[in-house]
């Protein structure tokens, strides 16, 4: 890791320019995203190549803003060195002078290249399905309206490794400097900086503040926003067995094999074959809305010799799943985490669990928590929420108590639907392709 005092551009060595491709491809394909010779020798967050590309809205709806992908050299949990991409989001005619710079974690929640934002934000990208990135493209969309500059990194890195620790974090914060290093984008080594992320981005955005004292103290850090983390993704797998949403677990599952050994190998001991083609060969492959398809209301220990209950108690599992525990360390800046009391992905608990954690380590947190909601509605019913909290944080206004705050409903407040008609407002530019 290299901490730099001045300018961080000065770091940067010349990056290889790449043109955009005619039509979309995704990490495998497009030979953008191949690390190129050499690269492990460069320090985290170096940009070893970049392009401009046209974002569109679901893939069909070109958006008139300027985006840029940035190949930069990152690591993985395991300090190994990784390339991934972010791609960053400006007005067309660039940033406001002196404007922070957020970094936006999306739910990305699978494995195969063709869900990640690099790929599905881009003009012609095709999807199986809903996918969510493009949709929360309209919060992507909010931040540049207001003047700032937005980093969308694919923070499961060019493997889809969901779900591991801290690595999410790492490839987060690299991206950060990638952004803070290129200087056609004009920022400074001491530009404001918030990250915020939903649900499974949401996980990613809690690892991202958890590690950034110790893996980036260089980076101007002031805030994190999180709606319905993933606080306990044990839990979790458990909370989510035999409904609807089966399949998030099954994906989940599946990458964390490729990660952990011993949990390969717990499932060739304790699961058949069809179970094994599951999770080794199917999982991989599905987009989240697959997953749902594919796995609703299914067992996920069918296919085992024993219950789930009885293979959450398995030490390689029980290990695994305290180890991907968020709030093992402590966030130094201020966090906001909205939750909806009747989520029906995040257990109330777990999150409320998670806020805890951070409040005992000292960390300034303001939970606060809706009735009237789901995991779903609440994505977007809080987005102005945590966008003007954000904002307060990153233009320097003074902190929010710290505390849980219980609600009906969030929008009950005059502030929150004048923030909700701007929000609606920017998705109706999105949704017609008018500029920012």
């Amino acid at each position: 890791m290299t901490v730099v005092n001045d300018d961080v551009r000065t770091c940067e060595p010349a990056a290889e320019p790449w043109p955009a491709p005619a039509m979309a491809q995704p990490v495998g394909v497009d030979p953008f995203f191949d690390a190129p010779e050499g690269f492990a020798d460069q320090p985290e967050g170096t940009v070893l190549r970049h392009r401009d590309v046209t974002v569109a809205f679901l893939g069909k709806v070109k958006q008139r803003v300027r985006a840029t992908q940035l190949l930069y050299r990152t690591t993985t949990m395991h300090g190994a060195a990784e390339v991934t991409t972010t791609t960053v989001v400006t007005r067309a005619s660039g940033a406001e002078p002196g404007a922070p710079l957020v970094s936006y974690q999306c739910a990305i929640d699978a494995i195969a290249p063709e869900t990640f934002p690099s790929y599905v934000l881009q003009h012609g990208a095709v999807t199986q399905g809903t996918s969510f990135p493009q949709i929360e493209f309209v919060f992507v969309a909010a931040a540049v309206a207001r003047g700032w500059t937005v980093s969308i990194p694919d923070h499961g890195g060019q493997a889809g490794r969901w779900g591991v620790p801290r690595e999410p974090g790492y490839m987060t914060l690299d991206g950060i400097r990638a952004c803070l290093r290129h200087e056609p984008l004009g920022l400074r080594a001491d530009t404001r900086v918030g990250v915020w992320g939903y649900s499974g981005g949401g996980l990613a955005t809690a690892w991202t503040a958890e590690v950034a004292p110790t893996y980036a103290p260089e980076i101007n850090l002031v805030a994190g926003a999180m709606g319905a983390p993933v606080s306990d993704p044990g839990s979790t797998f458990v909370y989510l067995n035999k409904t609807l949403f089966t399949g998030l677990p099954t994906l989940f599952i599946a990458a964390l094999a490729r990660e952990y050994p011993p949990l390969r190998q717990l499932l060739d001991d304790h699961v058949n074959e069809k179970g094994r083609k599951v999770f080794y060969e199917d999982a991989p492959n599905w987009t989240p809305e697959q997953a749902i398809r594919a796995m609703a209301h299914k067992d996920l220990c069918h296919h085992a010799d024993r219950p789930i209950d009885q293979m959450i108690e398995l030490p390689t599992l029980k290990y695994i799943f305290d180890e991907i525990r968020p709030g093992q360390q402590t966030p130094s800046v201020p966090m906001l985490i909205v939750q909806s009391t009747r989520d029906q992905i995040v257990p109330l608990d777990d999150a409320t669990a998670h806020a805890d954690r951070y409040a005992r380590g000292g960390t300034h947190v303001t939970y606060v928590t809706d009735d009237w909601s789901d995991h779903f509605s609440l994505h977007f019913l809080s987005a102005p929420l945590l966008f003007g909290w954000l904002a307060d944080r990153l233009e320097g206004r003074p902190v929010t108590p710290a505390g849980r705050s219980s609600r009906k409903t969030i929008m009950a407040s005059g502030a929150h639907l004048a923030r909700t008609a701007r929000l609606l407002g920017v998705a109706a530019r999105v949704a017609v392709g008018r500029g920012l």
